[in-house]
């Protein structure tokens, strides 16, 4: 990124997520079962993983995949995030929050010892990082035959008002944490792809709450205004208060070699 005002504004979006985590946590994506599956290797069932869910944010996917039983390690560089998860773990049933550890840390130095760990997995995070070091970190980490996923939600904009929230948070000139199926790295076989499928259903306001958290809405100078011009469109596609947001998942998997 040689452009320094670029860099400067990655950096600023990057930054972003600390100050609305609580937010954040509220009202982003879910993340189900079957995509968190394959994102692990399809382990067969029953059979426990110790997963690094690195950016791990407000522990998201974390959750997803203590829930179905494995141990994970969130790392997250933003003490705000790392907040905004540890308060989370309080709603879950203890056997579900004793799977789970966070520690400081990011993707190019990862906190965790080198062989140690079954899969990594990144969610809607992967495009934050200096990929090179990070993909040669998640080898380190990984036993041999270990994944290395990551997933990203997109809206769906099939739907005509989709596209136009698209236009209205200027998202086509934001692109870059659009994803892209990641290079061939010498410490992994070659890249398996899948796509899933998931309907989110929010009320107006958790609609502009969301937008509120996406990194280039949040530090637009004329953010209020876009939220605004948001709130009159939920208010118009919305059937009995709800707004009904179609979602891809695009993954991707990397087995270590």
């Amino acid at each position: 990124m040689a452009d320094p005002e670029e860099a400067h504004a990655f950096g600023a979006r990057r930054a972003s997520f600390g100050a609305y985590a609580t937010t954040y946590d509220a009202v982003r994506p879910e993340w189900p079962a079957g995509t968190v599956i394959w994102m692990l290797g399809s382990p067969a069932t029953g059979a426990p993983c110790r997963v690094v869910d690195l950016g791990a944010g407000t522990g998201k996917g974390t959750r997803a995949i203590a829930a179905l039983g494995h141990e994970v390690v969130a790392v997250e560089p933003s003490d705000g995030m790392r907040e905004a998860l540890t308060a989370a773990l309080r709603a879950l049933p203890g056997e579900v929050a004793g799977r789970i550890s966070t520690l400081a840390g990011g993707a190019e130095e990862i906190p965790v010892e080198t062989g140690s760990v079954d899969a990594v997995t990144v969610f809607q995070a992967w495009h934050w990082f200096n990929e090179k070091p990070a993909a040669a970190e998640c080898a380190r980490v990984l036993v041999p035959g270990g994944w290395l996923s990551m997933a990203w939600h997109h809206r769906s904009e099939d739907v005509g008002w989709s596209r136009e929230l698209s236009d209205i948070v200027e998202h086509g000139e934001n692109q870059r944490d659009d994803p892209e199926a990641p290079p061939v790295w010498p410490e992994f076989e070659p890249v398996q792809t899948e796509i899933f499928t998931y309907d989110m259903r929010q009320s107006v306001e958790d609609l502009v709450l969301h937008a509120s958290t996406w990194s280039y809405v949040a530090i637009h100078p004329e953010r209020d205004r876009i939220l605004d011009d948001v709130r009159v469109l939920g208010r118009r596609v919305a059937v009995d208060g709800m707004v009904e947001i179609p979602m891809t998942t695009r993954c991707y998997r990397l087995r270590r070699r």
